[in-house]
């Protein structure tokens, strides 16, 4: 658990996982030259399962996490954010699902949202995909939420997590782990994701955007595209389902697509079958979200070689 300037928030995460049914486990937290007393609020548990490491000064999130790996000496690692709040039975659900399925590497969850008082609020993640269509999922989004993840140690990669990319480390992560195991999240709400002013959700959208670019930048180079400010703007289109209110752009988003699952069936990169079937996800909301563009979208939609790839399968 990576903490900087967490007082407010930090002993109920701390509470959730010191009371989790299964109890086999070390909890290292590493304070990162936090200035709001957050220390002081560690010094308030006393379980001998707490390892608190301080750095020297702030030396930011990839160094953090990095330092608690280092540290770690179980079996399966488990990142958790300071501000969020685990279910009594999270790790021994996901434990005992990893136990039973040696071919996955990491296992998430979904997850309900709560507001900086701890209530919970109407939005919450659903992450219902199959294991199989995740990586291909993964070129558009990143699928899972850091603080729901369970990682077998020797499923992560080497170097631990990428300098550089701060704020979408675990994105870079993830993407890295599904290219070499099977990956899930566990359908249950098995963590309160907290949203607040300081969250990396409301804090950092022009950093996330640059980071969003970098690592989009290596998923095209694996398909062998370059990744030019106008298909990174129709990306972004496509990743946040914006409105979309002119048929060229949607015409845009269809070239790109297209692209997309070309270059994948010469390199390989994604299985056939699961970028056919998330291309056309992607597709069917995009167009959706160009309702009030006209008609033009029905026809677009309808004679799409995208639309009919996806029905030749069903």
């Amino acid at each position: 658990m990576p903490v900087y300037n967490s007082a407010r928030y930090i002993a109920d995460a701390v509470e959730s996982l010191l009371s989790q049914s299964f109890t086999d486990f070390e909890l290292i937290i590493i304070d990162d030259a936090s200035t709001d007393g957050s220390a002081n609020v560690l010094k308030y548990f006393r379980d001998d399962r707490i390892k608190i490491l301080s750095n020297s000064k702030n030396r930011g999130i990839v160094f953090s996490r990095n330092r608690g790996l280092a540290e770690a000496r179980g079996r399966f690692i488990a990142q958790f954010d300071s501000d969020d709040v685990a279910q009594p039975e999270k790790y021994e659900k996901q434990i005992d699902f990893l136990n039973r399925n040696p071919e996955f590497g990491m296992v998430g969850s979904w997850v309900r949202m709560i507001d900086s008082e701890g209530q919970l609020m109407k939005e919450k993640w659903k992450l219902p995909a199959k294991p199989e269509l995740i990586p291909a999922i993964m070129l558009f989004r990143n699928y899972f939420v850091q603080s729901t993840i369970v990682v077998r140690k020797e499923a992560i990669p080497e170097g631990g997590y990428r300098i550089g990319y701060d704020v979408v480390e675990d994105y870079k992560m993830w993407v890295e782990i599904a290219g070499n195991f099977k990956v899930w999240n566990l359908p249950e709400y098995l963590v309160n994701y907290r949203v607040h002013s300081l969250s990396a959700t409301n804090n950092n959208s022009t950093r996330l955007q640059k980071q969003n670019q970098i690592i989009f930048n290596d998923l095209f180079k694996e398909l062998k595209i370059d990744l030019n400010d106008k298909n990174f703007e129709t990306h972004l289109h496509v990743k946040q389902n914006d409105l979309i209110r002119d048929i060229k752009v949607l015409k845009q988003i269809e070239g790109h697509l297209k692209l997309l699952v070309t270059q994948n069936r010469k390199v390989n990169v994604y299985n056939e079958s699961a970028m056919t079937k998330v291309v056309f996800n992607r597709w069917l909301k995009c167009c959706f979200h160009s309702r009030n563009a006209g008609l033009k979208v029905f026809s677009l939609f309808l004679f799409s070689s995208i639309t009919w790839a996806k029905l030749r399968m069903l």
